[in-house]
């Protein structure tokens, strides 16, 4: 169980940082805006909130 803990925010790092270089990507052609939002703001969660949440389950678990 504790390796969950150290693999699943590693994973949303990485795919939260694909997801803001995609929205770059799609930033420099200039097609689609609403897909520039869409993939920076959920990038931009997997890299900040997410990993936050998963500390706060760790916290939640060592008192159980």
């Amino acid at each position: 169980m504790e390796i969950y803990m150290v693999i699943l925010p590693m994973i949303s790092m990485l795919l939260g940082l694909y997801l803001v270089c995609l929205g770059l990507w799609e930033l420099r052609v200039g097609l689609d805006r609403k897909r520039f939002i869409t993939f920076s703001f959920t990038g931009l969660f997997l890299i900040f909130i997410l990993p936050d949440i998963f500390g706060f389950q760790l916290i939640i678990n060592n008192f159980q």
